[in-house]
């Protein structure tokens, strides 16, 4: 295979304006392809009193676009054989379009139509605001998404982009109204900071010819920095949320870690595989839900972004069960920054991170997502070509340094939310 071609490596193929065009070789034999516009869109850019309103914007980017309403947007998707979505995190909005690999330029084409002119109908603003009214109810009532909010509210210091879920509550998204998402979509989404990336079986010629024909007009207003607010000296903290009636109690334990393009970060990587990032294999799982049958599921996250980031034990028990879980989850957490990693766990844990590559390559779509994530954090373009070789050259004593600094209890915080008084007897 051509290097070229390969579809673990992706190309910075040149600019349309402002915005950055990645061209990204399909697997081959994929009948199909993906475009991707990522930007500075996340909920991290909220105006002040209005929480909520990126998420929204980015919902109804998918809702209709310039001549199209959403039922001909969704009629002419149908057409093609092509699906779009719209997803956004604390620093970014991102809009995805696949369908047939032979369709990729009229394909890139809607593409720029949603991200440059969405229609933002008021039945369609009414009813995603609805929808986000009810996900905040959500929020505050249901064990695992409150939790989520609590953790981060706690983790984080106010203003600070990772603070929040960005789902905004019952006031602020009463707050806003059309000309906000407008304001936001004009301001945001534009070629400042941007890229588009494109998997497609094509030359990085014609993917930048096609992105230039239908793109060129995306504006290149720079875009301000996110705020990072400087936090007070933490201490570990512990929140409990009393949710009677509820079934299930949600436990989250975890705090500041690492970003993305830290230098540190394939053994933080490891480090949290070995906690709970692997499925099936990782401590956690093994040690609170498979051998001591206490929990529905345990697992660890770590999530690394542009700005820095922060690490997570989650783990979903019973009203009676969950108190038996907290001093497992701190015994196998302090354990990982504290005693050797045995040689055979960190290679099967390695080997098994290794071989879940080329399973991404089977479909078009899961290896997009890997060159989107390569490009978004600006790596380089062999990134993931090289990551088997950057994983096996990481040591045991490094793993367990990594843990130390960055999945670390001590200033860790600690909520729990759910049915906290258990039923009763009878």
């Amino acid at each position: 295979m051509r290097e070229r071609d390969d579809p673990l490596r992706i190309e910075y193929a040149g600019a349309v304006g402002g915005l950055a065009v990645v061209r990204h070789p399909p697997p081959p034999g994929a009948a199909s392809c993906s475009a991707t516009y990522v930007g500075p869109a996340g909920w991290g850019f909220d105006p002040r009193g209005r929480t909520g309103v990126a998420r929204l914007t980015n919902q109804l980017l998918t809702s209709g676009a310039g001549a199209w309403d959403r039922r001909s947007l969704a009629r002419r998707l149908d057409r093609a054989g092509a699906t779009l979505a719209a997803n956004a995190d604390p620093e970014s909005g991102e809009v995805t379009i696949w369908g047939p690999a032979d369709l990729w330029r009229p394909l890139l084409g809607i593409l720029a139509e949603v991200v440059r002119r969405p229609r933002f109908d008021p039945a369609d603003v009414a009813r995603v605001r609805r929808q986000a009214l009810e996900r905040a109810l959500r929020e505050r009532t249901q064990p695992a998404n409150r939790a989520e909010f609590e953790f981060l509210r706690a983790v984080f210091p106010t203003g600070h982009p990772y603070a929040s879920t960005g789902r905004g509550t019952r006031s602020t998204l009463a707050r806003i109204g059309r000309g906000d998402l407008v304001r936001f979509h004009e301001r945001q989404y534009t070629g400042g900071d941007a890229t588009l990336v494109v998997t497609a079986p094509a030359s990085a010629r014609d993917v930048v010819a096609a992105a230039r024909a239908r793109f060129s007009g995306l504006a290149e207003s720079p875009i301000p920095s996110l705020r990072t607010p400087g936090a007070p000296p933490r201490r570990p903290q512990e929140r409990r949320i009393d949710l009677p009636g509820r079934s299930q109690v949600e436990i989250r334990w975890g705090g500041p870690s690492i970003a993305r393009r830290d230098e540190g970060y394939p053994a933080a990587f490891l480090a949290n595989e070995i906690l709970g990032g692997r499925p099936l294999l990782s401590r956690l799982f093994q040690r609170v839900r498979e051998r001591g049958g206490l929990a529905y599921h345990a697992s660890s996250a770590l999530e690394a972004m542009r700005l820095g980031g922060y690490w997570v034990a989650q783990v979903g028990s019973g009203a009676d069960r969950w108190s038996r879980v907290l001093p497992i989850v701190r015994a196998t957490v302090d354990e990982l920054a504290d005693r050797p990693i045995r040689a055979a766990e960190l290679d099967r844990i390695r080997e098994s991170a290794i071989g879940q590559i080329p399973l991404a390559l089977e479909t078009t779509r899961e290896a997009h997502e890997l060159a989107v994530d390569l490009a978004y954090h600006r790596l380089p373009p062999t990134y993931w070509s090289d990551w088997p070789a950057t994983l096996r050259a990481v040591r045991a004593r490094e793993v367990r340094d990594a843990a130390r600094e960055h999945l670390s209890l001590a200033e860790a915080t600690q909520v729990v939310a759910g049915p906290l008084t258990p039923p009763a007897k009878r």
